[in-house]
């Protein structure tokens, strides 16, 4: 009913906005060449992101001159309503940079996107296992390839953990125990945002009661008890200064001390954790937090990001070149660096190694999900829904600001989830 409801709203956008992949977004390149192939590329990022593609199309160009690459880019905000009315209207470009997310929302029966496995020949489906091919993989289509894995992670300043005597933490007791020791020095023990917050408490959730709150369909089978438990452990966290209020949060704060831990995607690891390592601070990754020592973690893994082919493409196979490039060659994976992760491909990673290009704290995050993988779930897609964030944070700000009884903001978040994915 939802994604019925998305699609209908979509299509009375786009009554006033024609958005197509060469006209809507930020900027846009529209080139042509006699006796080429047109095809066209959308992504989302930032400056760096998006100098390096522009680049690595360039030297995709030249490597590929019967093939001309139109693209359309922009930041996050507002990408996703744009893709979503794009999709509506089929004017989505021919090869896209994806969410996880969207294969759920947009190809759930496979039909979404194009069946990679029919460009065998013009894709090295050899650098990728069979478990990160399944990752894309609807109804027996390969609809997606995964650029990089993404996963939460716990950074932690060692410096400031040795100077209270305390271990990096380990179990959910031990942060209560470092917030004991710290919190006199108005220092919280993690800061993050609502996204991560909320992954942390399912993750704790999903420990302690052997439950989850959807099932693989996305549908909600949690009950009132079930966030009342969840939203009295995010209070039990909040009142003993375990974490830092989520409006106070900022990505400084562990460069500047106000926190001795954060909470981030691996992917984020540079934005969070980088200014604090170039001060000399020793950032460390912290195990996956456990009820009691040996429990299994129930914390989940995703692709960072995905490539896939529209279903409307007119030359797959001038794609499927555009996509192993991407996704393989040696030259472009130089450019992009570790900017996404460290690459799924083996080729990519290849080229990484042969450069000396994997070091620092993202590629340790990187090592950190490959040792920690076989004990991994792919991510419910509804456990990120924007709408279920934005649900869980406006209903449980009203409890944890004392603005509402435990028992009415978990009877509202129930009734909410019950609406959003029942």
């Amino acid at each position: 009913m939802r994604k019925q409801v998305k699609m209908i709203i979509a299509i009375i956008l786009l009554v006033s906005v024609l958005a197509s992949c060469t006209s809507d977004l930020s900027k846009v390149r529209i080139s042509s060449q006699e006796h080429s192939t047109v095809i066209s590329m959308s992504w989302w990022g930032n400056d760096p992101r998006h100098e390096y593609t522009l680049e690595g199309l360039s030297l995709f160009q030249e490597k590929n001159p019967d093939i001309v690459v139109n693209h359309s880019y922009g930041v996050w905000n507002g990408y996703e309503r744009r893709y979503l009315m794009q999709m509506a209207s089929h004017n989505n470009c021919d090869v896209m940079q994806i969410n996880y997310a969207w294969l759920s929302e947009y190809s759930e029966d496979g039909t979404g996107y194009y069946d990679i496995n029919k460009l065998a020949d013009q894709i090295d489906l050899s650098s990728f296992t069979e478990e990160d091919l399944a990752t894309g993989t609807r109804n027996g289509h390969l609809n997606a390839l995964p650029i990089a894995y993404n996963t939460v992670c716990l950074f932690y300043n060692a410096d400031m953990f040795a100077k209270y005597g305390l271990d990096i933490p380990s179990t959910w007791d031990d942060l209560f125990d470092a917030a004991k020791a710290m919190r006199k020095d108005n220092i919280y023990v993690l800061g993050m945002v609502n996204k991560h917050l909320f992954l942390l408490l399912n993750a704790w959730f999903e420990q302690t009661t052997d439950r989850t709150l959807f099932d693989d369909n996305g549908k909600y089978i949690g009950s009132a008890s079930d966030v009342k438990m969840i939203l009295e452990f995010y209070k039990e966290l909040s009142d003993n200064k375990v974490i830092m209020p989520l409006y106070d949060f900022n990505v400084s704060n562990l460069e500047d001390g106000a926190v001795a831990g954060t909470v981030c995607w691996t992917s984020d690891s540079i934005r969070y954790c980088q200014p604090a390592i170039d001060e000399g601070t020793d950032i460390v990754i912290g195990d996956y937090l456990r009820v009691s020592e040996g429990d299994q973690s129930e914390w989940y893994i995703k692709p960072a990001t995905m490539y896939a082919i529209s279903i409307n493409c007119s030359d797959p196979e001038s794609c499927g070149r555009l996509v192993d490039f991407l996704l393989n060659d040696p030259d472009f994976a130089v450019l992009q660096g570790t900017e996404k992760g460290v690459p799924v491909s083996s080729s990519a990673r290849q080229a990484l190694l042969e450069n000396g290009m994997l070091s620092g704290i993202e590629y340790q995050a990187g090592e950190f999900i490959n040792d920690n993988l076989p004990h991994m779930n792919l991510i419910n897609p509804m456990l990120e829904n924007a709408d279920f964030q934005d649900t869980f944070k406006s209903v449980s700000d009203k409890y944890i600001y004392n603005e509402a009884t435990l028992e009415e903001s978990a009877s509202e978040l129930h009734r909410e989830l019950m609406k959003l994915a029942g």
